[in-house]
């Protein structure tokens, strides 16, 4: 399974090819959106002296007094405005970089519900009817589990159980907002699904991240606890990816899918997920360009959010059946 690290390593490069003279890997008018996951995918590849040169650019230039991550683009607020946060404090504890784990995981704390045990998505609203969703939920959950807030880390698994048992249609549809005044969000207005649910029989591009992420946290949090209950409650949110129409698997969105896959397979040794893993990697090294780059769904262009992604989630792949 050497070309899992290949994979890997190729994209690297290309990482490694956009660094600038000060450390910043990509368009520095981007912001926390080009940094936040090169980060963690040069660590993943051993790229430690240019992962310790991006943090010393965080330190000086990305980190507000708060702990938040910034320069912002418009794009990176509202609901998703703690999902690069969560990214850049996960690999800057793992490279050891513990200050700015540690300020950016308090700016992370601020935003959760001890109630419910979700991460609220909107940084102004912290009121039972404001929506707390999985991804955000999800990746705030590792970086808890990293840098040792087990309060929050196992809040979430409370949270994601809470979420799945109110599933009315799964696994045939698996919904993915939540508020503690209505419960799971099944109602929203025509057109706007993307971010509320993912539909497993539908051939078209949709958050099929949503199994994956959520998935793999509930497997790090098994890890973290030694509690059995969170390893059942992640394959039984990826027996919706089990059931998914084969395009889902064939779009770069099935990153986090394999990523959960793998963590899967270490864990438990099946091998209906050391399979699953497999599939999705040799997907992404079909999706993968001649330069070592990927692209978004559909696209040609490089991206730095996108190969960064990759990288990370090849390395899992590689980690776990390489």
């Amino acid at each position: 399974m050497s070309k899992f690290r290949e994979s890997r390593d190729r994209g690297s490069a290309y990482l490694l090819s956009q660094v600038k003279p000060d450390g910043f890997v990509g368009d520095p008018s981007q912001g926390v959106a080009d940094y936040y996951k090169p980060l963690w995918a040069l660590q993943s590849c051993g790229e430690t002296k240019a992962a310790n040169r991006l943090c010393d650019w965080i330190r000086k230039n990305g980190i507000t007094p708060e702990g938040d991550f910034g320069p912002r683009p418009d794009f990176f607020r509202g609901s998703v405005h703690l999902y690069p946060n969560a990214w850049t404090v996960v690999a800057a504890q793992r490279l050891g970089q513990f200050d700015i784990a540690r300020r950016g995981m308090d700016f992370i704390a601020r935003q959760w519900d001890s109630e419910s045990g979700g991460f609220y998505g909107d940084l102004d609203s912290h009121t039972a009817s404001t929506q707390q969703e999985t991804m955000v939920t999800s990746l705030c959950g590792q970086a808890a589990i990293y840098t040792g807030r087990m309060e929050i880390a196992e809040g979430v698994g409370r949270w994601a159980r809470t979420v799945f048992e109110a599933q009315p249609d799964f696994p045939a549809r698996l919904y993915t907002t939540y508020t503690r005044s209505g419960g799971l969000v099944t109602d929203f207005p025509a057109g706007e699904e993307v971010g509320h649910v993912v539909v497993a029989s539908v051939a078209r591009d949709q958050a099929f991240f949503q199994p994956g992420v959520i998935g793999a946290f509930l497997s790090r949090l098994y890890q973290a606890t030694g509690n059995a209950e969170w390893l059942d409650l992640a394959k039984e949110y990826m027996h919706f990816a089990e059931g998914a129409n084969d395009y889902l698997f064939r779009i770069v969105r099935a990153g986090k899918v394999g990523w959960a896959a793998s963590l899967l397979y270490t864990l438990s040794g099946e091998s209906r997920w050391r399979d699953m893993a497999i599939r999705v990697g040799n997907n992404l090294i079909d999706l993968q360009f001649p330069d070592g780059f990927w692209s978004g769904v559909g696209g040609a262009q490089p991206s730095i959010d996108s190969t960064a992604e990759r990288v990370a989630w090849m390395d899992e792949i590689y980690q776990a059946v390489g």
